[in-house]
Protein backbone atom coordinates (compact mmCIF):
# COMPACT_ATOMS: atom_id res chain seq x y z
CA UNK A 1 0.00 0.00 0.00
CA UNK A 2 1.24 3.41 -0.71
CA UNK A 3 2.45 6.00 1.41
CA UNK A 4 -0.86 8.30 2.75
CA UNK A 5 -0.01 11.43 2.62
CA UNK A 6 -2.16 14.39 4.59
CA UNK A 7 -2.81 16.42 1.92
CA UNK A 8 -5.17 13.66 0.22
CA UNK A 9 -6.40 13.27 3.38
CA UNK A 10 -8.26 16.09 3.99
CA UNK A 11 -9.35 16.33 0.25
CA UNK A 12 -11.69 13.05 1.79
CA UNK A 13 -14.77 14.92 0.23
CA UNK A 14 -13.65 16.26 -2.74
CA UNK A 15 -12.43 12.76 -3.70
CA UNK A 16 -15.52 10.85 -2.64
CA UNK A 17 -17.26 13.06 -4.92
CA UNK A 18 -14.87 12.43 -7.23
CA UNK A 19 -15.60 8.85 -7.27
CA UNK A 20 -19.49 9.38 -7.36
CA UNK A 21 -18.79 10.86 -11.15
CA UNK A 22 -16.31 8.35 -12.01
CA UNK A 23 -18.43 6.02 -10.98
CA UNK A 24 -21.58 7.73 -12.85
CA UNK A 25 -19.44 7.98 -16.08
CA UNK A 26 -18.85 4.21 -16.16
CA UNK A 27 -22.11 2.80 -15.18
CA UNK A 28 -23.01 0.96 -18.79
CA UNK A 29 -19.52 -0.91 -18.38
CA UNK A 30 -18.53 -0.69 -14.48
CA UNK A 31 -19.66 -4.19 -13.21
CA UNK A 32 -16.76 -5.41 -16.29
CA UNK A 33 -14.70 -2.82 -15.39
CA UNK A 34 -14.46 -3.28 -11.63
CA UNK A 35 -11.82 -5.90 -11.97
CA UNK A 36 -9.60 -3.47 -13.34
CA UNK A 37 -10.03 -0.97 -10.92
CA UNK A 38 -9.78 -3.79 -8.06
CA UNK A 39 -6.09 -4.16 -9.66
CA UNK A 40 -5.44 -0.39 -8.85
CA UNK A 41 -5.54 -0.58 -5.16
CA UNK A 42 -1.96 -0.42 -4.41
CA UNK A 43 -1.24 1.44 -7.33
CA UNK A 44 0.93 4.39 -6.57
CA UNK A 45 -0.18 6.95 -9.77
CA UNK A 46 -4.01 5.57 -9.15
CA UNK A 47 -3.66 6.92 -5.44
CA UNK A 48 -1.78 10.19 -5.36
CA UNK A 49 -2.77 12.06 -8.89
CA UNK A 50 -6.76 12.57 -7.81
CA UNK A 51 -6.08 14.30 -4.96
CA UNK A 52 -2.59 16.45 -7.21
CA UNK A 53 -4.54 17.08 -9.91
CA UNK A 54 -7.96 18.83 -7.57
CA UNK A 55 -4.72 20.49 -5.54
CA UNK A 56 -3.40 22.17 -8.43
CA UNK A 57 -6.78 23.07 -10.40
CA UNK A 58 -8.04 24.84 -6.64
CA UNK A 59 -4.37 26.45 -5.97
CA UNK A 60 -5.15 28.50 -9.24
CA UNK A 61 -8.43 29.41 -8.89
CA UNK A 62 -10.52 27.50 -10.68
CA UNK A 63 -14.15 26.65 -9.42
CA UNK A 64 -15.27 22.91 -7.81
CA UNK A 65 -17.16 21.87 -10.70
CA UNK A 66 -14.17 22.16 -12.76
CA UNK A 67 -11.89 20.72 -10.65
CA UNK A 68 -13.88 17.47 -9.35
CA UNK A 69 -14.69 17.01 -13.48
CA UNK A 70 -10.96 17.73 -14.49
CA UNK A 71 -9.70 14.98 -11.61
CA UNK A 72 -12.32 12.82 -12.54
CA UNK A 73 -10.97 12.77 -16.39
CA UNK A 74 -7.10 12.37 -15.04
CA UNK A 75 -8.41 9.50 -13.07
CA UNK A 76 -10.38 7.81 -16.44
CA UNK A 77 -7.27 8.26 -18.55
CA UNK A 78 -4.96 6.71 -16.10
CA UNK A 79 -7.53 4.04 -15.75
CA UNK A 80 -7.87 3.58 -19.22
CA UNK A 81 -4.22 3.31 -20.12
CA UNK A 82 -3.62 0.92 -17.16
CA UNK A 83 -5.82 -1.23 -19.10
CA UNK A 84 -4.05 -0.96 -22.53
CA UNK A 85 -1.16 -1.68 -20.66
CA UNK A 86 -1.99 -5.01 -19.68
CA UNK A 87 -2.21 -5.78 -23.05
CA UNK A 88 1.33 -7.50 -24.37
CA UNK A 89 3.16 -7.75 -27.68
CA UNK A 90 2.70 -11.95 -26.96
CA UNK A 91 -1.20 -11.69 -26.55
CA UNK A 92 -1.73 -9.13 -29.99
CA UNK A 93 -3.06 -10.79 -32.92
CA UNK A 94 -5.19 -13.76 -30.79
CA UNK A 95 -7.87 -12.94 -32.78
CA UNK A 96 -10.31 -15.23 -30.35
CA UNK A 97 -9.26 -14.34 -27.25
CA UNK A 98 -12.56 -12.38 -25.55
CA UNK A 99 -11.06 -10.96 -22.92
CA UNK A 100 -7.81 -9.59 -24.34
CA UNK A 101 -10.68 -8.14 -27.05
CA UNK A 102 -12.37 -6.57 -24.42
CA UNK A 103 -9.54 -5.26 -22.66
CA UNK A 104 -8.79 -3.03 -26.02
CA UNK A 105 -11.70 -2.18 -26.47
CA UNK A 106 -12.84 -0.77 -23.22
CA UNK A 107 -9.51 1.13 -22.89
CA UNK A 108 -10.71 2.84 -26.29
CA UNK A 109 -14.03 3.12 -25.59
CA UNK A 110 -12.61 5.06 -22.09
CA UNK A 111 -10.25 7.07 -23.97
CA UNK A 112 -13.42 8.72 -26.17
CA UNK A 113 -15.19 8.67 -22.89
CA UNK A 114 -12.67 10.88 -21.62
CA UNK A 115 -12.89 13.51 -25.07
CA UNK A 116 -16.72 13.48 -24.67
CA UNK A 117 -15.87 14.91 -20.78
CA UNK A 118 -13.04 17.25 -21.70
CA UNK A 119 -16.53 18.98 -23.80
CA UNK A 120 -18.89 18.39 -21.90
CA UNK A 121 -16.22 20.64 -18.96
CA UNK A 122 -16.08 23.12 -21.19
CA UNK A 123 -12.53 21.80 -22.30
CA UNK A 124 -12.37 21.07 -25.47
CA UNK A 125 -9.22 23.40 -25.68
CA UNK A 126 -7.08 20.99 -23.85
CA UNK A 127 -7.35 18.68 -26.72
CA UNK A 128 -3.94 18.96 -27.89
CA UNK A 129 -2.67 18.96 -24.65
CA UNK A 130 -3.52 15.82 -23.82
CA UNK A 131 -2.89 14.59 -27.76
CA UNK A 132 0.67 15.51 -26.71
CA UNK A 133 0.32 13.65 -23.28
CA UNK A 134 -0.45 10.29 -25.22
CA UNK A 135 2.21 10.86 -27.29
CA UNK A 136 4.30 11.06 -24.37
CA UNK A 137 2.98 7.96 -22.68
CA UNK A 138 3.51 5.90 -25.91
CA UNK A 139 6.73 6.77 -26.11
CA UNK A 140 7.90 5.99 -23.23
CA UNK A 141 6.53 2.30 -23.53
CA UNK A 142 7.97 1.75 -26.20
CA UNK A 143 11.02 2.86 -24.57
CA UNK A 144 10.62 -0.22 -21.68
CA UNK A 145 9.64 -2.53 -23.93
CA UNK A 146 11.67 -2.05 -26.76
CA UNK A 147 14.96 -0.21 -26.16
CA UNK A 148 14.88 -1.16 -22.27
CA UNK A 149 15.57 2.01 -21.28
CA UNK A 150 16.47 3.52 -17.68
CA UNK A 151 13.36 3.24 -15.09
CA UNK A 152 13.90 6.99 -14.41
CA UNK A 153 13.67 8.00 -17.76
CA UNK A 154 10.66 5.40 -18.49
CA UNK A 155 8.30 6.90 -15.41
CA UNK A 156 9.18 10.85 -16.86
CA UNK A 157 7.49 10.02 -19.90
CA UNK A 158 4.60 7.40 -18.60
CA UNK A 159 3.86 8.86 -15.55
CA UNK A 160 5.50 12.19 -15.24
CA UNK A 161 3.68 13.19 -18.91
CA UNK A 162 0.37 13.05 -16.22
CA UNK A 163 1.03 15.42 -13.65
CA UNK A 164 2.94 17.62 -15.72
CA UNK A 165 -0.40 17.90 -17.94
CA UNK A 166 -2.36 17.85 -15.29
CA UNK A 167 -0.73 20.94 -13.65
CA UNK A 168 -0.20 22.71 -17.38
CA UNK A 169 -4.16 22.06 -18.62
CA UNK A 170 -5.05 23.94 -15.05
CA UNK A 171 -2.41 26.69 -15.79
CA UNK A 172 -4.24 27.22 -19.09
CA UNK A 173 -7.89 27.36 -18.00
CA UNK A 174 -6.61 29.90 -15.42
CA UNK A 175 -4.96 32.14 -18.02
CA UNK A 176 -1.57 31.74 -17.41
CA UNK A 177 0.79 31.67 -20.52
CA UNK A 178 4.52 31.62 -21.55
CA UNK A 179 7.12 31.10 -18.55
CA UNK A 180 4.45 31.05 -15.93
CA UNK A 181 2.21 28.12 -17.79
CA UNK A 182 5.95 26.32 -18.73
CA UNK A 183 6.95 27.04 -14.92
CA UNK A 184 3.56 25.15 -14.05
CA UNK A 185 4.22 22.31 -16.05
CA UNK A 186 7.12 21.67 -14.37
CA UNK A 187 5.60 21.85 -10.81
CA UNK A 188 3.84 18.81 -11.66
CA UNK A 189 6.38 16.88 -13.37
CA UNK A 190 8.80 17.98 -10.59
CA UNK A 191 6.38 17.13 -7.80
CA UNK A 192 5.16 14.35 -10.03
CA UNK A 193 8.10 12.40 -10.34
CA UNK A 194 9.18 13.23 -6.52
CA UNK A 195 6.43 10.80 -5.13
CA UNK A 196 6.60 8.22 -8.31
CA UNK A 197 10.36 7.62 -7.32
CA UNK A 198 9.75 7.04 -3.96
CA UNK A 199 8.88 3.60 -4.90
CA UNK A 200 12.54 3.21 -6.89
CA UNK A 201 15.73 1.60 -5.95
CA UNK A 202 17.25 4.84 -5.97
CA UNK A 203 19.26 7.58 -4.15
CA UNK A 204 17.77 9.88 -2.00
CA UNK A 205 19.80 12.43 -3.61
CA UNK A 206 18.58 11.78 -6.75
CA UNK A 207 14.88 12.43 -6.17
CA UNK A 208 15.32 15.55 -4.08
CA UNK A 209 16.69 17.48 -7.39
CA UNK A 210 12.80 17.23 -8.32
CA UNK A 211 11.35 18.27 -5.18
CA UNK A 212 14.11 21.38 -5.13
CA UNK A 213 12.79 21.86 -8.36
CA UNK A 214 9.67 21.60 -7.81
CA UNK A 215 9.85 24.43 -4.72
CA UNK A 216 11.83 26.77 -6.99
CA UNK A 217 8.53 26.33 -9.78
CA UNK A 218 6.09 26.92 -7.15
CA UNK A 219 7.96 30.04 -5.64
CA UNK A 220 7.67 31.29 -9.25
CA UNK A 221 4.23 30.99 -9.93
CA UNK A 222 3.45 32.53 -6.19
CA UNK A 223 5.66 35.39 -6.87
CA UNK A 224 4.58 36.42 -10.49
CA UNK A 225 0.63 35.21 -9.76
CA UNK A 226 0.24 36.22 -6.50
CA UNK A 227 -1.02 33.40 -5.24
CA UNK A 228 -2.35 32.89 -1.19
CA UNK A 229 0.18 31.64 0.93
CA UNK A 230 -0.45 28.39 3.33
CA UNK A 231 -2.10 26.58 0.34
CA UNK A 232 -2.75 22.76 -0.09
CA UNK A 233 -0.18 22.79 -2.96
CA UNK A 234 2.06 24.66 0.01
CA UNK A 235 1.39 21.73 2.12
CA UNK A 236 1.62 19.34 -0.31
CA UNK A 237 4.97 20.13 -1.64
CA UNK A 238 6.13 20.48 1.92
CA UNK A 239 5.29 17.12 3.42
CA UNK A 240 6.90 15.35 0.33
CA UNK A 241 10.03 17.07 0.52
CA UNK A 242 9.81 16.55 4.48
CA UNK A 243 8.76 12.76 4.07
CA UNK A 244 12.19 12.41 1.00
CA UNK A 245 14.34 14.19 3.81
CA UNK A 246 13.64 11.46 6.78
CA UNK A 247 14.55 8.73 4.93
CA UNK A 248 17.92 7.02 3.84
CA UNK A 249 16.63 4.99 0.79
CA UNK A 250 14.01 6.34 -1.50
CA UNK A 251 11.98 2.80 -1.79
CA UNK A 252 9.35 3.54 0.89
CA UNK A 253 6.18 1.94 -0.56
Amino acid sequence: MGTKYSFARELRTELIDVDKVFKQNLLPWWDDIYSYIKLLDDDLTWNQLPPLVYIVYQYLGLDRSISISMTNIFKTLYLANSIHGRVTDDEEGQKYDRELQFSILIGDYMFGRMLKLLVEAGADKLVGHFAGMMAEINEGRVMEWKLQADHKDVLLKTRGSLYATAFETAAQLSGMSGMLLQNCRQLGLNLGMSIELMSCDIAREEVLVYIHEAERNFKIINQQHQRRANSSMESAINEIHLLLCNIDNVAVV
